[in-house]
């Protein structure tokens, strides 16, 4: 989420248009939004978090987040409407709540 919004501010520079951008989002076969909850939580970025989500699934296009906000959470981040269009068409909420397992890879271990 952090890069998708800031695609979203570069859109503002004059760069690409946030239309544009926001098309781009939706011809992809599966889009997967991580560490969605880290964002300021701003009005705007709720609002293309809910353009994302709702063109994609109006489109038939399938929409993952992933986050370590738990349902409530979520729902405070996002916003019912957007949380209700995640669930449509079955749309599940599926719990991984297990210990990260980023201490265990050796590449982000830091060498002394």
């Amino acid at each position: 989420i952090p890069d998708l919004m800031l695609r979203v501010r570069e859109c503002y520079d004059g760069g690409q248009s946030e239309a544009s951008l926001l098309d781009d989002l939706c011809k992809v076969d599966l889009l997967v939004l991580d560490e969605v909850g880290i964002q300021r939580g701003s009005s705007g970025e709720k609002v293309i978090l809910n353009q994302v989500i709702d063109r994609r699934l109006s489109s038939m296009r399938p929409v993952g987040v992933l986050t370590n906000l738990n349902h409530e959470g979520l729902l405070d981040s996002l916003g019912a409407r957007v949380i209700d269009r995640l669930q449509m068409d079955g749309g599940m909420w599926v719990n991984f709540d297990w210990e990260s397992y980023r201490k265990n890879v050796s590449h982000l271990r830091i060498v002394k």
